[in-house]
């Protein structure tokens, strides 16, 4: 796995785990302290996503397209991620 692909395994990682906790805080308890850490963590984790996924070299567009879509950024990117591993 090369650093590009290695880099955008973790952060889409975290930002799946972000998304995750804000769904579960919103879900649950809904405490304004919470989404008020997650939030802007988990908007720095999608725009590096999609700022990492645009501007790599040699990622198909179907996994710069998936690291766009809001929500669904981390989890679209992990699966494009393993099926170029398993390519490469």
């Amino acid at each position: 796995m090369t650093g590009l692909l290695r880099t955008l395994a973790v952060l889409s990682a975290l930002e799946t785990v972000s998304v995750l906790g804000l769904l579960a805080n919103l879900g649950t308890v809904h405490d304004a302290a919470v989404a008020g850490v997650l939030g802007p963590i988990h908007g720095a984790l999608y725009l590096s996503v999609a700022v990492t996924a645009l501007l790599g070299r040699g990622l198909p567009t179907r996994t710069r397209i998936g690291a766009l879509v809001p929500v669904l950024s981390g989890p679209l990117t992990m699966v494009n991620l393993r099926q170029e591993a398993r390519s490469a």
